[in-house]
């Protein structure tokens, strides 16, 4: 390296004009700096560039997801945010809207619902009644894998479904995010109280059937967007930090109780969960209680199945709920229901996913 034209030159000149000895050799020293880097560059530019890539495409498929956990800790001190909403039902002549009320949406593990933010059996049967008399509701589809499952089509009314028309199967978890392009249309309760208008007047005749048998139930957490699942998810990551957790092992906590943003059923409009008047809270005792022993025994008869049983967190990934209640259609709910399986692994026996 020293016996190079520049070098040589440079240390003549150093020798000829002593006075500038110091600033030769600085000249020197930052020579050598950059042509040493020079050197080990042009030497490693086939592991330099290979290395370089792995770090890009790694960079845009971790960092950068909208659900990872970087994106979560980014968002984790986000505020929390109003939900409002309006009443939309299926009509001849599209979606009209019916209602528009503001009010704050609740029910989170091991928080008490109050009032405000429940609904009832008289607030579904309310909006429903009205809509109905005023001939803005459809009829609703018969749903349920299986020889007669019905559809609405814009052409030709009822019709018969095909295997891929069966919506209340689709299979919401970690792995099976809700797709990009999936659609559906709300239906408002009461308030922020939502839910897949397909869905409405089955939950209705759940309640209903609850009440003639002396159980009243009510809806506390029903259909969330996006925004909303992630602050709950996000606040549940806190609440393990605040208890001296690292952040990964807050994350993986938090994803046993509260599904990570995108993942979420309630986030489809087609799941419920249930409190009753003397347990206002999100915890396993529901079981024990009147309803939650209701619920279990009676919900298949309405199309729901109890999404998240005890003896099946290693393949739910979720803790047992036994409030929460998913609609996937009276047969397949009856055969979930009475076999002991959770949807995960219907679907996977129907062929609807993999295994």
């Amino acid at each position: 390296m020293m016996n190079s034209r520049f070098a040589r030159r440079l240390i003549s000149f150093g020798k000829e004009h002593r006075a500038l000895r110091i600033p030769v050799m600085i000249v020197m020293v930052f020579y050598l700096i950059f042509h040493n880097i020079f050197v080990f560059l042009n030497t490693h530019k086939k592991q330099l560039i290979a290395a370089a890539s792995v770090l890009i495409i790694f960079a845009g498929t971790v960092s950068f997801a909208p659900s990872s956990r970087a994106a979560t800790q980014d968002a984790i001190e986000a505020a929390e945010a109003e939900d409002t909403g309006s009443a939309y039902f299926y009509t001849d002549q599209g979606v009209v809207e019916v209602d528009e009320v503001e009010i704050e949406e609740a029910g989170e593990t091991g928080e008490a619902a109050t009032g405000h933010n429940t609904a009832s059996a008289d607030d579904i049967e309310r909006l429903l009644g009205e809509a109905e008399k005023a001939g803005k509701v459809r009829p609703h589809a018969v749903t349920g894998a299986g020889e007669g499952t019905l559809i609405y089509d814009e052409e030709k009314g009822m019709t018969e479904a095909g295997f891929d028309d069966d919506w209340s199967l689709i299979l919401i978890n970690k792995k099976h995010r809700i797709p990009a392009d999936y659609e559906f249309e709300l239906s408002t309760i009461k308030g922020a109280i939502k839910s897949d208008v397909r869905v409405t007047r089955y939950v209705l005749d759940m309640i209903k059937g609850a009440e003639e048998d002396g159980v009243k139930l009510y809806i506390c957490s029903p259909y969330r967007d996006f925004e909303r699942q992630e602050e709950l998810f996000n606040k549940k990551v806190k609440s393990y930090l605040r208890k001296g957790y690292e952040f990964d092992e807050a994350y993986d906590l938090a994803s046993q109780t509260v599904a990570i943003p995108g993942s979420s059923e309630h986030q489809a409009g087609l799941a419920f969960d249930f409190i009753t008047e003397d347990y206002t809270v999100l915890e396993a005792g529901f079981a024990d209680t009147a309803a939650g022993k209701w619920l279990k025994e009676n919900a298949a008869d309405y199309g729901f199945i109890l999404r998240y049983p005890a003896d099946k967190e290693a393949i739910t990934e979720i803790e047992f709920e036994p409030w929460h209640y998913r609609f996937v259609g009276e047969a397949a709910a009856h055969e979930i229901m009475d076999r002991g399986l959770c949807l995960e692994e219907y679907v996977s026996e129907i062929g609807l996913v993999e295994n």
